[in-house]
């Protein structure tokens, strides 16, 4: 993914599937619609994930000419830099697949963002060590790194030898749809649409072994109301027909165990808000952190495997655990006590305002700015 910021002009390309992308994009759109940004890709195919931005008036999307053969070497090198130039473009920003070496000793103003610093998520090692190549050039090309938290900047700096100066920390903002309404009459509707039980506690994400569904399952096993039910919602894989169901008839909980592909998007609000805690048994990843930003703003009780990323984004407004028995009797005492759950709900509701979609739009165009005036200063 590429953005740059011109005064007028911001880039970004329309290959990326990050979330982080898209709800920077949106925040900046709606905060500073004066803008233009525009989105390159060197494919023509649009990305469905990105749909809803087009609609937006200060969103454009450019591809490379028709007469241009090689649109991949067009995107990484300096054909890129010539378009951005072209459309009025003064500031570059990659996330994630790096910077274009088109822009390397171009004295093109450049911001580089890594939501996953050492790339575990990309599959096989192959393709983790050849990401990590592109973000060690990217970190020599741009003018400021940017990490999501704290513990990936420190990751940054010690794994890619950059100065601590020009790395910063950005965090990335709920999802705005969290803040819809939803109406009283909706809530049954949606249990008998898709036949969720009286009480559950929800699980969001992929279900694999890394995902530590497991250790989920156990902290429900050892809730003390026995009429709780967990609902995981996510596709199943082998891992989930081969391991996750064999443990839930060896725990005895097949009957208050629930699976489902996926929720309609207008549907999930309402239905974090039903749940009586969003369970996230791994925080080690960025990704599962947007969840607990997510959870907090619907309203939802959060409880969460503790780590130094997981205290960043949820403050006091989460119930943290290190083993599946200490989160069982922490949620079990908040669930019977509502005086503890109003006032986590609160402290939750209160640490979700320090991720708002204008607290990230304005931190961003802050930096696009000061690298921008650099850029200015130096030429002069």
């Amino acid at each position: 993914m590429v953005v740059g910021y011109g005064g007028r002009k911001v880039v970004m390309d329309n290959n990326d599937t990050s979330y982080y992308g898209r709800i920077l994009i949106k925040a900046l759109a709606t905060y500073y619609p004066d803008n233009y940004y525009i989105l390159y890709s060197p494919k023509r195919e649009q990305n469905k994930r990105l749909t809803p931005l087009y609609n937006d008036e200060s969103v454009r999307v450019k591809f490379p000419r028709s007469y241009i053969h090689n649109k991949q070497l067009w995107y990484t090198r300096t054909g890129i830099v010539k378009s951005a130039k072209a459309h009025g473009v003064n500031t570059f920003h990659g996330i994630d697949d790096g910077i274009p070496s088109g822009f390397d000793g171009s004295n093109f103003p450049t911001v580089f963002t890594m939501t996953d610093p050492l790339y575990n998520s990309a599959g096989n090692w192959t393709n983790r060590m050849l990401m990590q190549r592109r973000a060690r050039k990217a970190c020599k090309i741009a003018k400021r790194v940017i990490a999501l938290n704290e513990v990936d900047r420190q990751l940054i700096i010690d794994h890619y030898h950059v100065n601590p100066d020009n790395v910063e920390v950005v965090h990335p903002c709920f999802f705005s749809g969290c803040d819809d309404s939803v109406p009283p009459n909706m809530y049954e509707i949606l249990r008998e649409k898709y036949h969720l039980p009286e009480k559950f506690v929800l699980y969001k994400g992929r279900m694999e072994k890394d995902d530590n569904i497991k250790e989920a399952l156990q902290l429900i096993h050892e809730l003390r109301d026995r009429k709780i039910s967990v609902v995981l919602l996510g596709y199943r894989t082998n891992f989930f027909d081969n391991v996750v169901k064999n443990q839930a008839h060896d725990l005895h909980i097949f009957h208050r165990f629930k699976q489902l592909d996926k929720i309609h998007h207008a549907d999930l609000t309402a239905v974090v808000k039903m749940a009586k805690a969003v369970i996230i048994p791994n925080t080690d990843r960025m990704r599962d952190n947007y969840k607990i930003l997510n959870a907090q703003r619907s309203g939802a009780l959060v409880i969460c495997k503790d780590t130094a990323k997981a205290r960043e984004f949820g403050g006091d407004g989460v119930i943290y655990f290190n083993s599946f028995s200490d989160g069982a009797e922490k949620l079990s005492d908040v669930l019977e006590d509502e005086a503890k759950r109003k006032a986590i709900l609160q402290a939750a509701w209160d640490n979700s305002e320090k991720f708002t979609g204008k607290i990230l739009a304005d931190h961003m165009i802050h930096i696009y700015r000061s690298v921008l005036m650099h850029r200015r200063l130096f030429l002069k």
